[in-house]
């Protein structure tokens, strides 16, 4: 029996005393700090990086606030302010694109993902991967930025030993693939604090699980445009007990679908397919830790705001008879 999976979204401050009047006035260092607070000053020394390798890119062209700049050693030295909100562009042979805003004053490093790598990515990898809901043109998925653990709590009936041996298999490979970066971690109770994934057995009020053909279903619950949380429902009861749960688990990360038949989240499953996560998923899972949820194709983040607003992205897995 194979299985295809489609996704569908259900989408500081100093002070100093006054005058002879009693009255607190700023200090001058006070007002240099707070016209400074929303702006990078002239002579700010950005840093251009690869985001794969750690290493300073030569020749990338930074434009910040409608000027441009080229690196050497990695590095620009701005000639002018750049005040909060400035638009900035990064182009540079082997890299994507980069397009975001300057949000903070403390980013002052950029890291640039690579058209193509030694793993065997590539730029039609990571469009179909991190991107491809729908046609390649969704926006990032990723946990809530900030996030180094997740907990995986399978229901009861679920808890039997070839189960849990799947699902701690599954956490095991993505704590692997992220170098640690993010551990999922499979407990028995919910964290009262922190991301987590409950996994549990279709039902009959579960609709999806009432279609032809539906192997199981996973949801991310998010808040402006990151996982808060995720469920994984397995309309067939065998696939907790599988490699199924290392590629569900993989969408509540917020991968999409791979369209090699040798890695976890290839579209397709027929019991012989890989169970580890390849080089470039996994390089891909580390890639999408340095943006934050909403970042668009190629790698444009400015459109993505501190909105609170909330959704469910739902990605359905279904079977295929031969």
């Amino acid at each position: 029996m194979k299985r295809i999976l489609a996704g569908s979204g259900a989408v500081l401050c100093l002070a100093a005393c006054g005058g002879g009047n009693g009255a607190a006035r700023p200090s001058a260092v006070a007002e240099t700090h707070a016209a400074l607070a929303d702006s990078l000053v002239a002579g700010t020394v950005l840093q251009v990086t690869s985001g794969e390798t750690g290493e300073a890119i030569d020749g990338a062209v930074v434009t910040v606030h409608g000027r441009d700049y080229t690196s050497a050693g990695g590095r620009i030295t701005l000639a002018e302010a750049a005040p909060l909100q400035s638009e900035i562009g990064i182009v540079a042979s082997g890299m994507l694109d980069r397009r975001t805003l300057l949000r903070d004053v403390s980013t002052t490093r950029f890291a640039l993902w690579p058209q193509r790598s030694p793993t065997g990515m590539d730029e039609s990898f990571t469009q179909a991967i991190v991107y491809s809901h729908p046609n390649g043109t969704g926006p990032l998925r990723r946990l809530v930025r900030g996030t180094t653990r997740v907990v995986v709590v399978p229901s009861e009936e679920i808890r039997g030993e070839q189960e849990m041996i799947a699902h701690q298999e599954a956490a095991d490979r993505i704590t692997t693939a992220t170098a640690g970066q993010v551990a999922y971690v499979v407990a028995t109770q919910r964290p009262a604090t922190g991301a987590y994934v409950e996994t549990r057995l279709g039902n009959e009020d579960d609709a999806l699980c009432g279609q032809n053909n539906i192997l199981g279903f996973e949801q991310d619950f998010l808040r402006g445009g990151e996982t808060v949380h995720a469920l994984i429902v397995f309309c067939d009861p065998k696939s907790a007990r599988t490699a199924v749960v290392s590629h569900e688990m993989g969408h509540t990360f917020g991968l999409y679908h791979s369209p090699d038949k040798g890695e976890v989240m290839y579209a397709f499953f027929n019991g012989h397919g890989a169970v580890e996560f390849s080089p470039r998923e996994g390089l891909e899972m580390r890639l999408m830790l340095q943006r934050p949820g909403g970042n668009v194709f190629p790698d444009d983040d400015r459109a993505v705001s501190l909105s609170a607003a909330t959704g469910i992205h739902t990605t359905i897995c279904r079977t295929l008879l031969p």
